[in-house]
């Protein structure tokens, strides 16, 4: 694999919001920028499955700023969860307007959809309304978290999109993962502030988010570590499912295991063998 040319990266680093268009009019200009935006957006792959996408690309109330790929990803794992009963988190409100994104596409149907969000900016509450909920500090505060978790039930959906710092993102998933149902989702985006020292990161930093995810790897694997191998299951080995890494965002998928997989069956051969 070829390395990425130096001129590149620097340019990378020194520009965070690379290539980022903003639309807030109905001017010309900005008419061109949203056909842009929608060409990168859907195409015939997608058109289909573009409910996120098109809300995006409509938003005339509270702003909405995400990476255009993600859309495609909230599609294929939240899809699941439209017109069912669920409570999602996303940390982070910003604008104010991801949160009311979220209830509309999620409550299809009519679906009791509660949206629980944290900002440490006080200014956020003012987003508050139907079934959207605002908690208001920092998620790197593990009391905050804890006392936060007293006060919700727990959820289908959460999304990590905070301050994306290596202690924030830690700390974030260490208290908040096991407030996941056993068939829910943890997302954390921007993930690739892993990989800026600014941020706590760095390519191989082993403080970074990304290092950190990559040791969950083995704990979900580890039933099947030998004895030489100082590696144990734990809680995460017997909660999660899956776990799934895209440019940008690392996403974790539960399931409880069943038991029996370990004490009975974790294989089977079912019709005619060769003598």
């Amino acid at each position: 694999m070829k390395k990425g040319k130096k001129s590149e990266i620097k340019k990378l680093r020194v520009k965070t919001h690379k290539n980022l268009l903003l639309v807030k009019s109905d001017s010309e200009e900005d008419k061109k920028k949203l056909e842009i935006i929608r060409d990168i957006l859907i195409n015939e792959d997608n058109k289909d499955k573009a409910d996120l996408h098109n809300y995006f690309l409509n938003n005339k109330g509270e702003a909405i700023f995400k990476h255009l790929p993600f859309f495609d990803i909230y599609e294929r794992h939240f899809s699941k969860y439209r017109g069912k009963d669920i409570n999602m988190m996303e940390i982070g409100v910003g604008s104010g307007g991801a949160v009311k994104m979220w209830r509309e596409y999620f409550r299809n149907n009519n679906a009791n959809v509660n949206i629980y969000s944290i900002d440490k900016n006080p200014k956020c509450k003012q987003f508050e309304g139907d079934n959207i909920k605002i908690f208001i500090g920092s998620q790197d505060d593990r009391d905050f978290l804890n006392e936060v978790k007293s006060q919700i039930p727990k959820l289908d959906i959460l999304i990590d999109d905070g301050g994306h710092r290596m202690n924030q993102q830690i700390i974030t998933f260490e208290e908040m993962y096991g407030h996941i149902k056993d068939d829910g989702i943890y997302l954390c985006e921007d993930v690739y502030t892993s990989y800026w020292p600014n941020f706590g990161g760095g390519y191989k930093n082993p403080n970074s988010f990304i290092e950190y995810t990559k040791n969950l790897i083995d704990y979900l694997n580890a039933y099947w570590a030998t004895e030489e191998d100082d590696l144990y299951p734990n809680s995460f080995t017997d909660s999660a499912y899956s776990i799934h890494y895209y440019d940008g965002i690392v996403i974790i998928e539960k399931r409880k295991r069943d038991t029996r997989y370990n004490d009975i069956c974790q294989q089977a051969i079912i019709g005619k063998t060769k003598e």
